[in-house]
């Protein structure tokens, strides 16, 4: 039940942040970092995990990119990096908080990649930082408050979260 409400809140406040921010310095992927954090407790079953990732991914294409398919195989591959970093690294805030970095790099890089050689958008490296360092500070800021949420909710009412 945590996994729907916080993945339905994180696709509202992804598309309050658009509505209002737009173009500027707090733009999105609040869902892609929720994804992340929620890791944890599809633990036992992988391939849970795996399938919510794809269709986290397919519901993000139809609501923001209007791209069908190409976010869905991006979250796929990147909830594959995450259960691998999580499978061997220790699960806290400063971990989670360095995958996040990486892997939104790792996100922007692959998309922008993607749509260069679709002729979706032109190569501009300029256009790539930006989307790059637009990211960064709102998905901090929400991955360091859901973080901590998740994990009191985990503590106070006994939710199964492997560390």
């Amino acid at each position: 039940m945590i996994i729907f409400i916080v993945t339905f809140l994180s696709f509202i406040l992804e598309y309050v942040m658009n509505c209002f921010f737009h173009g500027s310095i707090l733009t999105g992927l609040i869902v892609f970092s929720s994804m992340i954090l929620l890791e944890p407790y599809f633990r036992k079953n992988k391939n849970m995990y795996f399938i919510y990732c794809f269709f986290i991914g397919l519901f993000y294409d139809i609501v923001y990119t209007g791209t069908y398919f190409m976010n869905a195989g991006f979250f796929l591959m990147i909830g594959v990096f995450v259960t691998y970093i999580n499978s061997v690294t220790p699960n806290n805030f400063v971990v989670s908080i360095l995958e996040l970095i990486i892997l939104i790099v790792f996100y922007r890089v692959l998309s922008f990649l993607f749509l260069v050689i679709n002729g979706v958008v032109d190569l501009n490296i300029f256009l790539l930082f930006k989307s790059i360092y637009s990211s960064f500070l709102l998905n901090l800021i929400y991955s360091s408050i859901l973080y901590f949420v998740l994990y009191l909710i985990s503590i106070k009412f006994n939710v199964k979260r492997i560390n």
